[in-house]
């Protein structure tokens, strides 16, 4: 990569970062491009080179939040050991809501402000494109020998239990944001009695199938 290149990516990840602080911190209709560019330490003409409003920021740095948190985490998931594979996932989610809780937070809000506009997230390119490659590399996890059915069942088990679970720690985040931001010990026993829950309902379904 060349240090033109190198530097115009540093600057846009400096952008991005300092958004998503200001976005979470005080949400996003109340931020702007000029604040942005501020805190950033960059001029408005760079800032709106890299992204032509604040809405294409806002939705660049959610469909990248995707990635970090299940582009990157489902490939963990195994058909040879699967009910194994699948609590590690949800670990790794929890460790999520524990160490990075901002991109579970930003999630939420910026669901609720693309709603403003009046458009769905799922209706963007990039999350279109991101979500059937996620799907197609998922499909192409054939590690070890698998029944076509089997394959089917599992690869639902896992996307359902994941979105169960991500969405009961949104709700978590925000409930906790709204009390001033701090997780008490029964909130992190709480995040970890829904993901038992989550694994004794999966272990039941396999059970049952098996017998």
């Amino acid at each position: 990569m060349k240090l033109r290149e190198k530097q115009m990516q540093m600057t846009r990840e400096m952008i991005k970062d300092t958004a998503l602080n200001l976005f979470c911190t005080q949400g996003i209709e109340r931020t702007d491009m000029a604040q942005i560019a501020e805190e950033a330490g960059v001029s408005r003409r760079t800032l709106y080179h890299h992204y032509k409003d604040k809405e294409e920021l806002a939705a660049q740095i959610y469909v990248e939040n995707l990635e970090r948190m299940f582009g990157q985490l489902l490939f963990d998931f195994s058909f040879e050991q699967p009910e194994e594979s699948l609590e590690i996932i949800l670990d790794k989610y929890l460790a999520l809501r524990e160490h990075q809780e901002s991109l579970i937070y930003y999630d939420a809000i910026f669901g609720v402000y693309y709603s403003t506009l009046s458009k769905n997230p799922a209706e963007l390119p990039d999350f279109k494109q991101a979500m059937q490659g996620w799907y197609t590399r998922l499909v192409q996890l054939d590690t070890v020998p698998v029944a076509p059915g089997e394959k089917t069942r599992w690869m639902d088990i896992l996307l359902k239990s994941t979105h169960l679970y991500f969405m009961y720690l949104q709700k978590a985040v925000i409930i906790a944001h709204q009390r001033g931001g701090e997780v008490t010990e029964e909130d992190k026993a709480n995040d970890r009695q829904f993901k038992d829950f989550i694994m004794l309902g999966v272990r039941h379904s396999h059970h049952h199938k098996t017998t």
